[in-house]
């Protein structure tokens, strides 16, 4: 997915969520379908982007300022709410994107 479709896909989707993984990361390859689960079961109106480093967004990676992976960014209404790497737990990730996602969506 190149750069333009993926700011178009957080501009026009009411939740979003970039995933930039490394493509020999194991936390990002461990991380990745954990967070899918989350987001599947508790949060399901958010469309999931994974992003390999082996994509070349080098100019996504910049606007967006990532500078490590893996790192999630959580997106409402095509604004930045949340943002998280490598040592994520995904109990305080569901947490912290719970009364949010409730706001926005009730």
């Amino acid at each position: 997915m190149n750069e333009l479709k993926i700011l178009e896909e957080i501009q026009s989707n009411t939740a979003t969520a970039v995933y930039f993984k490394g493509d020999r990361c194991s936390v990002c390859s461990v991380l990745e379908p954990k967070i899918k689960a989350l987001l599947e079961t508790e949060f399901p109106k958010f469309t999931f982007i994974s992003i390999p480093e082996s994509d070349g967004n080098n100019e996504l990676t910049a606007q967006l300022r990532v500078f490590n992976v893996p790192t999630l960014i959580l997106f409402l209404e095509g604004k930045e709410f949340l943002r998280t790497g490598k040592n994520t737990s995904i109990i305080e990730l569901s947490n912290q994107i719970q009364r949010p996602y409730h706001i926005c969506f009730s």
